[in-house]
């Protein structure tokens, strides 16, 4: 769940109220710009003018979250939920390859089921750290090599023995699912996974994914239960471009693109579109694979050029919600966590609600507690209409 420290961008188109913000391109987000001042926080869904949205609800994306709790405190979530009157399909959580017993027990017996018993599908981003903030420059080498398989391996057995669900017996009507987010913006240059740390070389990251995707296929571990996501930064940072980490469509179920709108949050940043942040890199991905795409990183901020601004984020939240269903995305998970700047669309009891209302009047699917396994098949590959 890091995120970077790094160099990330923006530009901006204007809309109502506000004057037209510079442009500038530096690396990693963002997006559209504001309208007479909207509801930002705490208002009520019914009390909201409704957005217009594009005549697209049958593709119905998966609504996502993260919450920042990696499982634990679920009574946010919950809050959360309430507040937008619909389930999350997917929460997002974060892990390290630390091998540490009272770690991976309390992942795999705590917070996973934590996650699955409020009826939301884990998508679990697999972060290759030894430690919380460590790692060796040539991690994924290593990896590929082999010198991680007794970690790999046990780690595996435990998330199999998660997914067999209440019987403990795999492949059985109650089994669980998860999605696996591995090694995920390697095409940046803040993580030691990725090929500008040095170390490794985008060959190296697409036999490290196959090596390890090999060893879950080995025990079972099929898609049915896990569904592979493969997820990269809006921007190349470092001289490497995406495609050529891709490890193949034999080795990936889903392709993924993180991205934000900065705005003038930092000193290289400024206010950019939805499409600013994302058109580039899901034109380029959809030119190497016909994979279901995700949006599994994204917010904004507050900060324009003219000072802080929530009626400009409200309308960027508008904005993006109707851009992921009109480009097809078919997974929309929203970091809901201030972190390099104010990311969150909800604080524990009061959130935008353009938020709540762009997720009910867009069709994003919630999970359904119906189903001893939450998702039908279709929603959980990507593939329903």
């Amino acid at each position: 769940m890091i995120k970077k420290p790094v160099i990330r961008a923006g530009a901006i188109l204007g809309t109502l109220a506000i004057a037209t913000l510079s442009l500038a391109i530096n690396n990693k987000s963002n997006q559209s710009l504001m309208a007479t001042p909207i509801l930002t926080t705490g208002s009520t869904i019914e009390s909201q003018p409704e957005p217009k949205i594009p005549d697209a609800s049958i593709k119905r994306p998966l609504l996502g979250i993260y919450d920042g709790h990696e499982g634990w405190n679920i009574e946010q979530v919950q809050a959360l939920e309430s507040w937008q009157q619909k389930k999350n399909a997917v929460v997002e959580m974060f892990t390290n390859w630390a091998n540490d017993t009272t770690r991976i027990n309390n992942f795999f017996q705590q917070q996973l089921p934590n996650i699955w018993n409020n009826h939301n599908v884990p998508m679990i981003t697999w972060e290759p750290y030894t430690g919380d903030a460590s790692a060796p420059k040539d991690i994924v080498v290593q990896i590929k090599e082999g010198k991680f398989d007794a970690y790999i391996n046990n780690w595996a057995d435990h998330l199999k023995t998660f997914l067999a669900g209440a019987d403990s017996v795999y492949n059985t009507g109650d089994d669980r699912r998860v999605y696996l987010r591995l090694a995920h913006e390697m095409n940046g240059n803040w993580y030691p996974w990725d090929a500008a740390m040095g170390g490794n070389s985008p060959k190296d990251y697409v036999r490290m994914w196959q090596h390890v995707k090999k060893i879950f296929n080995s025990k079972g571990l099929d898609a049915n239960h896990v569904q592979w996501v493969w997820a990269v930064n809006r921007d190349d940072v470092g001289g490497f471009r995406a495609e050529q980490f891709y490890p193949g469509d034999a080795y990936v179920d889903w392709i993924a693109i993180d991205g934000y709108n900065w705005g003038t949050s930092q000193t290289w940043s400024s206010w950019q579109t939805p499409d600013r942040v994302f058109g580039q890199m899901i034109a380029r991905l959809r030119a190497i694979t016909n994979k279901p795409l995700a949006i599994t990183e994204v917010g904004s901020t507050t900060k324009t050029s003219l000072g802080t601004n929530k009626a400009a984020k409200s309308q960027w939240i508008t904005d993006f919600l109707n851009y992921a269903i009109s480009k097809n995305i078919k997974m929309v998970c929203w970091f809901n966590k201030d972190k390099e700047t104010d990311w969150a669309v909800f604080d524990g009891s009061n959130g935008y609600s353009t938020y709540a209302i762009g997720i009910k009047l867009s069709s994003y699917s919630e999970s359904d507690s119906a189903n001893l396994r939450l998702l039908s098949d279709d929603r959980f590959y990507g593939v329903a209409p």
